[in-house]
């Protein structure tokens, strides 16, 4: 539910849950990379789970997933709000139509090595994958992409 006070706040954008998720490769440091995901995402140990699977070329990885959900939920998705840097936002703004889905819920890809910058970009390649919940939808997909735009501004 948005209010009507300030809304380029998130705090005021009610999201019911984000799930987080992202592959890591045999080749990649897992513990370091979760460790960053975890830290600057503000993601507990316990809302991960970790699945080993087979690549398309039969290279061991690892599928993670994180499905944060109630208050817990507005905490994450604040946090990344909070961290997406200038560039990643006029990038999400002028694709907010295509990132959105049927359920007007918001995709956005993360670049896993922005996660030790300062902000975070988005990156097609390698991403970590967003997906944002919304706790109410109101007034139709128009109405809907304008408040994300208020968001994410």
């Amino acid at each position: 539910m948005v209010h009507q006070t300030s809304r380029t706040n998130v705090e005021f954008f009610d999201f019911s849950s984000v799930t987080v998720s992202f592959f890591v490769h045999s080749t990649e440091d897992e513990d370091r990379l979760m460790e960053l995901v975890k830290n600057r995402l503000g993601i507990d140990e316990t809302e991960i789970t970790e699945e080993k699977i087979t690549g398309y070329f039969g290279n061991e990885m690892t599928s993670v997933r994180a499905h944060i959900i109630g208050k817990r939920a507005q905490v994450v998705a604040s946090r990344i709000f909070e961290l997406l840097s200038k560039p990643a936002r006029v990038t999400i703004l002028s694709e907010i139509e295509k990132s959105l889905d049927e359920h007007d819920s918001l995709y956005l890809r993360l670049d896993r090595q922005s996660l030790k910058d300062d902000f975070l970009s988005v990156s097609d390649e390698e991403p970590i994958r967003i997906k944002l919940k919304p706790k109410n939808r109101f007034g139709g997909r128009v109405s809907m992409m304008q408040e994300y735009k208020e968001l994410i501004a």
